[in-house]
């Protein structure tokens, strides 16, 4: 279809589905300034979908993908499924793609794979393998290296290097790649090697960000419930903050994982695939109601929390953070370095549990952690009962500083 025709339809679309004209305008803004430049400046009139993805390619540079990037794709995204289904969807939230070109990128696809054989499934691991692996393609391309024989210890430094955020994660993902690649001897030496010795140099102890119980209170006091986003938010955050949930299985929270008769809360996992039950506490139930009564748009989802804006779609697990990081932002809490959002609540039951003495094997069921060795991490918030097995430091007697004729006491 001539891009210009698809446009006019894609912008009727938008119209019927009551989109905001601020963001109507956004769409034609990064159209004019993104696609329609990029084939007028190729001379062609008609869009197609590899033309659009071919137009994506060229807008992502390697390295950190930011948000005009990701509204350029959502851009593209619109028109194809114009194009294609003449709708528009749902609201578009579209991951990023991140390409694994040429003779490297094959390799990559084979890792890839190999790491599906090892049930390595979920969807968010993988996706962060691909990233890592992508960027570090995308800079040996862009540094003239184009096949596997061309990768050089001082390729993989400079890589290394170049990355300004998130290196130790950078350099593990790429030493794994790099490992496999020796192993089936596609590469004759093992670079990983390299890369451990690199890597201890950014190895640090993470202590998990965690807010005390009157934090935690503020943070659900801070929430309005006069409006329909402030209901749905309060019961997201309470399935956080009081059962522990993590915000992909609060996103996938459908009405037939409610017991309402036996006040129970029965799901399976996302991230691990296994089966939990939690109580359904009072609160949290009739934060959820008075959700689903007076703030939950009509749908034939059966999804429990939908989007508060037209045309209304299911949550993902990304949407559900970003509301709850609103909260935390809006609540007035001092933050200081830990981090916000869903995560954080979870860690702070874990702390409260822990002071009150509760064993790991109970705080391992309520996390729905499938080992008690995850839980153990959760040990290194526990202050309290850090501080009650430090032992005292005896004073040392006076032979101790005369020994060896007095040297130490000098």
């Amino acid at each position: 279809m001539e891009i210009q025709k698809l446009i006019e339809q894609a912008n009727r679309l938008l119209i019927e589905a009551r989109y905001s004209s601020s963001r109507i305008y956004t769409y034609n803004w990064l159209w004019k300034k993104g696609i329609l430049a990029y084939m007028l400046s190729r001379g062609l009139l008609d869009y197609e979908e590899s033309i659009g993805n071919d137009f994506v390619l060229t807008c992502h540079d390697g390295f950190s993908v930011t948000l005009h990037h990701r509204d350029i794709v959502k851009s593209v995204d619109v028109l194809t499924r114009v194009l294609l289904n003449n709708n528009l969807g749902g609201r578009m939230h579209c991951a990023v793609q991140f390409p694994l070109r040429g003779e490297i990128g094959e390799a990559a696809n084979q890792y890839l794979d190999f790491l599906k054989s090892r049930r390595i499934n979920e969807k968010k691991t993988l996706q962060r393998y691909k990233k890592s692996i992508s960027n570090f393609i995308e800079y040996l391309l862009e540094n003239g290296i184009n096949n596997l024989s061309g990768i050089t210890e001082e390729a993989i430094t400079q890589y290394v290097e170049s990355r300004e955020h998130q290196r130790k994660e950078y350099i593990d993902n790429t030493r794994r790649f790099l490992s496999f690649l020796f192993r089936k001897k596609v590469l004759s030496r093992d670079f990983s090697r390299m890369l451990s010795s690199l890597g201890n140099r950014f190895k640090r102890t993470k202590v998990p960000s965690f807010y005390s119980q009157d934090e935690v209170r503020k943070i659900e006091q801070s929430i309005s419930l006069s409006n329909n986003v402030g209901k749905r938010n309060y019961a997201m955050v309470l399935l956080c903050s009081r059962l522990g949930l993590r915000v992909s299985d609060v996103s996938n929270l459908s009405f037939n994982n409610i017991d309402w008769e036996n006040n129970k809360i029965a799901l399976v996992q996302y991230k691990t695939g296994n089966p939990l039950t939690l109580p359904l506490l009072s609160v949290v139930g009739n934060a959820i109601i008075d959700y689903l009564r007076y703030a939950r748009p009509k749908s034939m989802s059966e999804k429990v929390f939908l989007s508060c804006r037209p045309p209304y779609r299911e949550l993902d697990g990304g949407a559900v953070h970003s509301a709850i990081l609103t909260v935390f932002m809006s609540s007035g809490i001092d933050f200081g370095d830990r981090h916000r959002g869903g995560h954080a609540l979870r860690f702070s039951l874990a702390q409260r549990m822990l002071d009150k003495s509760t064993p790991i094997p109970i705080i391992s069921e309520t996390l729905g952690h499938s080992k008690a060795d995850t839980t153990r991490t959760y040990i290194r918030i526990d202050l309290s009962h850090m501080l009650e097995c430090v032992l005292e430091v005896p004073e040392p007697k006076d032979y101790f500083y005369m020994q060896k004729g007095g040297w130490l006491y000098d």
